[in-house]
């Protein structure tokens, strides 16, 4: 059992039409944060909207263009990892898509759990977030962004205080952004995503562990007041 009735019932549908205005997505089943970057700014560019809304994804998802020029998550089956080094359990496996080959497969299978670290994988995602926001600053678009879990991102945080090297011929220290960098500029990384919220306040989930119609009720609800208490609302009138 899902959200029965779609798309009334879904979050996005009941903030349009508290606000009477009409609403499109570019959401996908499986969706990543370099395909949430990568359709934002496309879309944005040639549909500017009055006001985006974001649910930032997993850190760990990514996506592909395949040889028939389609754009494929690479969806994980399972993604095990060892919550104190962080390196990605044996036990993960993704996706076989019937179009792809054996070899295809294997490649990203590899990428995904011998190349693709947790840290190089949260990184990334903040840089997306990070390029969207200065993005729709630049083209005066406000915006609201939301994480959609906290699971696989609360225990890498810290990581962002790690110093990291360059390496070419030889090895070199650098500096970069640490975590209350990140925080000071993404200040919804410090607020409570939407999962956590929803287990939290203990409403129903379905099966594929997806919070039903009152779970995307309080989303809505969350999303509303924030729309009202920055007054973006007066972008509508």
């Amino acid at each position: 059992m899902e959200v029965k009735v779609r798309p009334r019932d879904i979050f996005a549908n009941i903030v349009s039409q508290e606000l009477g205005q009409p609403w499109w997505d570019n959401a996908k089943v499986g969706g990543s944060n370099d395909r949430i970057w990568r359709t934002t700014t496309d879309d944005m560019i040639r549909k500017p909207a009055k006001l985006v809304i974001i649910v930032w994804s997993g850190i760990n998802r990514f996506e592909y263009l395949d040889q028939r020029n389609a754009w494929r998550s690479a969806v994980w089956v399972k993604y095990m990892f060892d919550r104190k080094t962080l390196e990605v359990g044996e036990q993960s496996e993704t996706h076989f898509h019937p179009r792809m080959t054996l070899k295809q497969w294997k490649a990203i299978q590899g990428w995904a759990t011998e190349v693709r670290s947790m840290r190089y994988n949260l990184i990334t995602s903040l840089h997306h977030m990070l390029s969207v926001k200065y993005f729709l600053e630049a083209k005066n678009i406000p915006y609201l962004f939301y994480n959609l879990s906290d699971g696989q991102i609360s225990v890498t945080l810290d990581t962002l205080n790690e110093q990291r090297m360059e390496g070419a011929n030889n090895l070199w220290e650098v500096e970069h952004m640490k975590l209350n960098d990140y925080l000071e500029e993404l200040p919804h990384m410090k607020e409570e995503a939407f999962y956590d919220m929803c287990k939290r306040e203990q409403v129903p989930f379905g099966p594929k562990d997806h919070p039903l119609e009152e779970g995307h009720r309080l989303m809505a609800d969350r999303i509303l007041g924030d729309i009202y208490d920055k007054k973006l609302d007066k972008v509508f009138s």
